[in-house]
């Protein structure tokens, strides 16, 4: 009898676990759309901190929460370290993993593997 509540537990354990995982890639894709859509705002010449995209920017905030602002942060970083190593004619990993002319697009897509 004990084994059989133990397997229901860990079965509980193993949904939960893949719930959490499901949440965690639908939310790594959003940013990740909201970031390619600022890209392309910024190359149509679309008005920046419009209200719009601030709104959109708002609410995968306050659904996900101040980690996802973070992330949008460490990836921005990131792209300034990885045009600060292309502009120096220093090698990175991006450089090697996409073997091809680099786009923010491409290292957007490169960071965020969801």
């Amino acid at each position: 009898m004990f084994n059989f509540f133990k397997n229901i537990k860990l079965d509980v354990e193993y949904r939960e676990l893949i719930e959490s995982h499901n949440r965690v890639k639908a939310d790594a894709s959003e940013i990740r759309d909201f970031l390619l859509a600022v890209l392309a705002d910024a190359q149509n010449g679309v008005e920046k901190f419009g209200d719009a995209r601030l709104l959109e920017a708002s609410e995968i905030i306050d659904r996900v929460g101040p980690g996802a602002f973070y992330w949008m942060t460490d990836i921005a970083a990131q792209m300034v370290l990885l045009s600060t190593a292309k502009f120096n004619e220093v090698p990175t990993s991006v450089d090697i993993a996409l073997k091809a002319p680099v786009e923010a697009e491409d290292i957007v897509l490169e960071v965020i593997r969801v």
